[in-house]
């Protein structure tokens, strides 16, 4: 997986956590080399989803709860909409042993405005932007 230290796309950072560009994430889940955890919740879920087989879903809220159905011994990459509670997890990983494990970095919403694959109930050209934090207007803080 290549990785960096500090986020190119996105502002939140904490100390130690690594960052993997939407492209270079594709590229993984594509050749199998890795898996997604994404880590929003089911009501987000629910609205916009990525179709890969490799996509896993453990809500934020039940983490901790899920840690051990997670195989340590695979490359993990954990995305949310915007990059800063799929950084927090990877920390909360990476202290709870996990190797190989990266952010997204900018999350959910960059992986979509590169075109990469994913479903969505929404109309195109609706749904967060321009609703959040990570969005720019800072009126939702779900969506961060």
């Amino acid at each position: 997986m290549k990785t960096t230290s500090q986020p190119e796309f996105q502002q939140f950072h904490i100390e130690g956590v690594n960052h993997i560009a939407p492209q270079d994430a594709y590229d993984c889940l594509t050749n199998k080399s890795a898996v997604l955890i994404d880590i929003r919740e089911n009501d987000e879920v629910d609205i916009d989803l990525i179709p890969l087989d490799n996509v896993l879903y453990h809500p934020m809220s039940v983490i901790m709860e899920r840690l051990p159905l997670i195989d340590k011994n695979q490359n993990i990459i954990v995305m949310c909409p915007g990059g800063v509670r799929s950084t927090k997890v990877v920390n909360l990983l990476n202290i709870q042993g996990y190797p190989n494990v990266a952010n997204l970095d900018g999350g959910f919403k960059l992986w979509k405005s590169l075109g990469l694959p994913f479903e969505s109930i929404l109309p195109s050209g609706e749904g967060c932007s321009g609703h959040c934090g990570s969005c720019g207007s800072g009126t939702d803080s779900s969506c961060c």
